[in-house]
């Protein structure tokens, strides 16, 4: 049907502009229907955009960080300085249809209250886990992408962060590590632009007894 409108198109606009149009035996051609080969082209690529839309493994990977958790955090505000430990919670869980984690975080940080929203997935097409961060210090959306292997014991992923304070354009780098003992750990450093890094959060966490 599509075909046969965009033909009528192709005739009105020839006509108007002097272009002879096609022949009637071309015309038939293109309104035939589609090879065999090229069906099954078609049904190939859709079952390949089908296939993107379904939660894989990867997803399951993300399973060490659902629940309800008591937090342990910690903020340095400079390097070589001790950090300003609180605590804090954390829940989180599946959401739509089990294809992202969404983690709600409460606590205190430097003496204010804290509370972050993470949602973190995995993009089938770049094959590459993907975080958003959001909290309450500050109006940004942190962007993280990463890749791990085997059992995703521990996640590295990379975000640009423009620096409200001095405009710069910072890398901050997440790291996720599930520990043996129903718990994990998110570390998050800033990269300086000569390649080091300084530690400024980690949020120890410990699941919650029942």
């Amino acid at each position: 049907m599509n075909r046969t409108i965009w033909i009528i198109a192709f005739i009105f606009l020839t006509a108007s502009t002097g272009v002879h149009a096609l022949p009637q035996d071309a015309l038939q051609e293109l309104d035939e229907k589609p090879s065999a080969d090229t069906k099954k082209a078609t049904e190939d690529e859709g079952e390949d955009l089908a296939e993107l839309t379904v939660p894989g493994e990867p997803h399951e990977l993300l399973e060490g960080t659902v629940g309800e958790w008591d937090l342990t955090i910690l903020v340095w505000s400079a390097p070589d300085t001790e950090p300003a430990e609180s605590s804090g919670t954390a829940s989180a869980r599946w959401i739509l249809g089990e294809r992202f984690v969404e983690t709600t975080y409460e606590g205190e940080v430097m003496g204010r209250p804290f509370e972050a929203l993470k949602i973190e997935g995995f993009e089938k097409a770049t094959e590459e886990y993907v975080t958003t961060w959001r909290d309450n210090l500050g109006t940004y959306t942190m962007i993280f992408r990463g890749r791990c292997g085997g059992t995703c014991e521990t996640r590295t992923m990379t975000a640009e962060f423009l620096d409200p304070v001095s405009s710069a354009q910072l890398t901050i780098k997440g790291v996720t590590t599930l520990t043996e003992e129903e718990g994990y750990s998110y570390e998050s450093f800033i990269v300086t632009p000569d390649g080091g890094e300084f530690k400024n959060m980690e949020l120890v966490a410990e699941r919650r007894s029942p």
